[in-house]
């Protein structure tokens, strides 16, 4: 029997897709999943089961397990990824993941108020007030060298995160992360809150993908409600969605070059997001594309003028982009530098979840746009590289920069075809999920509706795989490479805190 019929063998739920599972059928399920490669989205905790959501076909198939004492197997030694899921859970709730790969804090270092804040009987906080202490694992105790660290604080944008480094000579020998930092507790804020009130929490989980995270929970909601948006509003989500998408690669490729020393190249690609940014906050109403989507509809200022402004933006990008490709491309050192930095292989990133234009670019096939109704006739598939260094990733992005410039074009003739008036929805209770494409991989939002309130929220975001990934491929970088290489993977510890 395979994953899926395993799953499908447990007790239907009120929800179609979801089944509950005895103890003995999810060991079972973990045993199966060591040999099977079915999608793993996430695992998640209510305080009184624990979820684990799958995608096969591009379809949610969602796993629950009652908790028992506080305790639940672990599904990390089956799917990696999942062991900061598992970690996350504990540092909240307070459940115990047996078996599991790696039980050191994720987010809770001993100086929160309150252990367990989301349990439902929250414990003593710990004795640390402000003193945060690295946790290493075994083995990074165990690791030989000169020990050096990066950040929490390191004076610049980047959120806070730290990364313990064991050197030898130059070179990492071994790396481990911390994070916790940027922990704004947006579980919290999220359980039993208002439709519309989650939904602006959400545009603000990750800078720079605000649109995706906004899309996605709209897309959940509605789902969850049986209803869906029309043709127009779809579109509309579209380009919102592909404007976001050039202005984070654009941003990531200046954030790329000045790492690398090209402040030349930098500049030319912030210059160009800068004119691109100035023409689309004035009918967008906001530079970061935040509170622009709402359950329904959207919430853009001028949404008469968006087919003009996709016009607009393609012609600003069309003029500029030839010169900055030429500009990357021939620049002294600079693609010789990025070639030489993080490498990294498709079936590894498989293995761990990374998808996105990481994956892309190291030769896996994966774009969540292909499923999405709304890209008929607009998206292609736009990679073609398989080396998986930092610069195939750079020229991946440059590659997509072109094409969102293309999609925002076919858009444009698109939109005002058919009228664009938001939805009325009707919140009804249920559960729903909504996958969108984001700048940095697939973005996917579970909602459970109760009361006309949103009475749980799960969100599956590329950053926490991205972060296992980081600190699979640190070593043999130089230390000196170590935030180049973060910032070439996508790691953001303020979107993986939450």
């Amino acid at each position: 029997m395979d994953v899926v019929a395993h799953i499908q063998a447990g007790e239907q739920t009120d929800t179609p897709w979801r089944f509950r599972l005895d103890e003995l059928a999810w060991r079972d399920m973990v045993d199966l999943l060591r040999h099977d490669d079915l999608p793993f989205v996430g695992l998640w905790c209510d305080g009184v089961d624990v979820h684990a959501l799958f995608l096969p076909d591009g379809y949610p198939l969602a796993a629950t397990l009652a908790l028992e004492g506080g305790r639940y197997p672990a599904l990390s030694p089956a799917r990696v990824a999942s062991s900061l899921y598992e970690r996350t859970i504990y540092d909240l709730y307070g459940a115990e993941a047996m078996w599991a790969v790696d039980v050191r804090p994720l987010l809770d270092h001993d100086v929160w108020s309150a252990t367990a804040p989301l349990s439902a009987a929250p414990g003593r906080g710990g004795q640390h007030k402000g003193l945060v202490s690295f946790q290493p694992s075994d083995a990074m105790s165990a690791a030989k060298g000169r020990v050096d660290g990066r950040g929490p604080a390191t004076g610049g944008l980047a959120p806070p995160f730290y990364t313990r480094l064991v050197l030898s000579g130059s070179l990492v020998a071994c790396g481990e992360t911390q994070t916790g930092y940027a922990h704004r507790g947006v579980a919290a804020r999220a359980r039993h809150a208002r439709v519309e009130d989650v939904c602006r929490l959400s545009a603000r989980v990750a800078a720079g993908c605000s649109v995706a995270h906004q899309v996605a929970f709209c897309l959940a909601v509605e789902n969850a409600c049986g209803q869906s948006v029309g043709a127009e509003i779809a579109l509309l989500r579209v380009a919102l969605l592909e404007m976001e998408r050039l202005f984070q690669h654009l941003y990531t490729l200046a954030a790329l070059a000045r790492l690398a020393g090209a402040h030349l190249v930098a500049s030319h690609c912030m210059a160009l997001r800068e004119k691109l940014v100035a023409e689309a906050a004035p009918v967008t109403g906001s530079r970061l594309l935040m509170d622009v989507c709402i359950p329904g509809g959207l919430s853009v200022r001028e949404t008469a003028q968006m087919a003009q402004l996709c016009t607009q933006l393609y012609e600003i990008g069309q003029q500029a982009y030839p010169q900055l490709v030429l500009l990357w491309r021939e620049y002294p050192g600079l693609s010789a530098l990025l070639a030489g930095v993080g490498q990294v292989q498709a079936d590894d990133l498989e293995r761990i979840g990374l998808d996105g234009p990481v994956a892309r670019a190291a030769g896996w096939d994966c774009d969540g746009r292909r499923i999405m109704p709304a890209y008929d006739g607009l998206w292609r598939y736009t990679s073609g590289r398989q080396g998986g260094t930092a610069e195939d990733r750079a020229l991946l992005l440059l590659d997509e920069v072109e094409e969102s410039l293309r999609i925002l074009d076919l858009a444009s003739a698109r939109i005002g075809l058919a009228p664009a008036a938001n939805h009325t929805l009707s919140v009804q209770d249920g559960e729903g999920t909504g996958l969108v494409e984001g700048p940095w991989g697939g973005v996917l939002y579970w909602v459970r509706l109760a009361h006309g309130r949103v009475a749980e929220a799960f969100c599956r975001k590329p950053e926490t795989a991205a972060l296992l990934v980081f600190e699979q491929v640190l070593p043999t970088h130089a230390a000196e490479d170590v935030e180049l290489l973060a910032c070439s993977l996508g790691v953001n510890a303020a979107a993986l805190d939450g």
